[in-house]
């Protein structure tokens, strides 16, 4: 009998925890400024899926920093035309892709690369407006959970 209660007590742990992540986990949104549809910080999960429409487009430049070598990107080598797509909308795969950039361009020789991008994206019909800071570095912007200031805000 009290090994049963044991493992009343653990499935009943799990099940609450198991809960109150399905439940928390699609309001993660709110913890972060800025246009939900825009930075898109939060909304996988969250339960506001199919209520965009966002298309654009990236270029992306490698710099070595320690010499004067300059490359622009041809994405199609890299990526179907699915992914690019896919890509040039959604911060976290272009910084993915900024990483997988800079890794690809070291094996070619460059000592630092840079990746910088040149992004316009539309949202809803609205027009194209720049949508990751160019000046930034993206290669050296490591993943997480944290506030995507790289994003420029939506400014309507």
């Amino acid at each position: 009998m009290k090994v049963f209660r044991i493992k009343e007590k653990y499935i009943l742990t799990f099940l609450v925890v198991f809960f109150c992540i399905q439940i928390l986990l699609p309001f993660r949104y709110l913890l972060y400024p800025g246009d939900l549809y825009w930075t898109e910080q939060g909304y996988r999960f969250s339960w506001r899926v199919m209520l965009m429409e966002k298309a654009g487009h990236a270029t992306f430049q490698i710099k070595d920093t320690g010499s004067d070598k300059v490359d622009f990107v041809k994405n199609y080598d890299y990526l179907s035309p699915q992914q690019e797509k896919m890509m040039s909308t959604q911060a976290d795969m272009i910084l993915q892709y900024a990483h997988h950039l800079a890794d690809v361009y070291k094996e070619k020789g460059f000592v630092n690369p840079q990746v910088n991008v040149q992004s316009k994206v539309t949202l809803n019909g609205r027009r194209s407006k720049t949508y990751i800071n160019p000046a930034v570095d993206l290669s050296k912007i490591q993943r997480g959970w944290r506030h995507k200031d790289w994003i420029l805000p939506l400014n309507e």
